[in-house]
């Protein structure tokens, strides 16, 4: 079963940790109450979760694999124009980078967030340029779509601006 709601419901399971310790840190914990811990926990998941989605079902060409993630991948024309274009998009930033590795056929470039950065991975293969960004930590947990609209930026000004596929 593939679906989204499946994807919603693992991804609250996941958070369930986070929201029993958001529940248990202020409140305590009490071995012959344990019920209505375990409940404030399903349901501050349930929120965390549920407000992520919003930003996820802004977008229309989300696939099932990238819903609620923080790593996601696209493929651009392998053309000279496309790799100039995106070396032109990192030496004119259009958010604070830090490149960790840059040689003729692949980069690394560690964009900054406010909370956990993110990983931006370029490789140049035979026909394509694969780019992939995903969360420096906790890559598993959603990122309010933040990863997916940076990645489609970068992709669609190399599209316009090399006039390629």
């Amino acid at each position: 079963m593939r679906s989204k709601t499946s994807k919603f419901i693992l991804k609250t399971v996941l958070f369930f940790p986070i929201g029993f310790l958001i529940w248990i840190l202020p409140n305590g914990f009490e071995i012959t109450s344990w019920i209505l811990p375990i409940i404030a926990g399903f349901v501050i998941s349930f929120g965390i979760v549920f407000w992520q989605l919003f930003e996820y079902e802004k977008h229309n060409d989300l696939s099932y694999v990238d819903f609620l993630e923080s790593k996601h991948s696209i493929r651009i024309e392998n053309s000279a124009e496309n790799w100039k274009e995106i070396n032109q998009m990192i030496r004119n930033p259009f958010a604070k980078l830090k490149i960790i590795e840059k040689n003729e056929t692949s980069m690394r470039i560690q964009i900054d967030n406010k909370l956990i950065d993110s990983i931006l991975t370029i490789k140049k293969t035979g026909t394509d340029i694969k780019m992939e960004i995903r969360k420096k930590s906790l890559d598993f947990l959603p990122d309010n779509a933040q990863n997916y609209r940076t990645l489609k930026k970068l992709a669609s000004s190399v599209k316009t601006n090399g006039n390629n596929v």
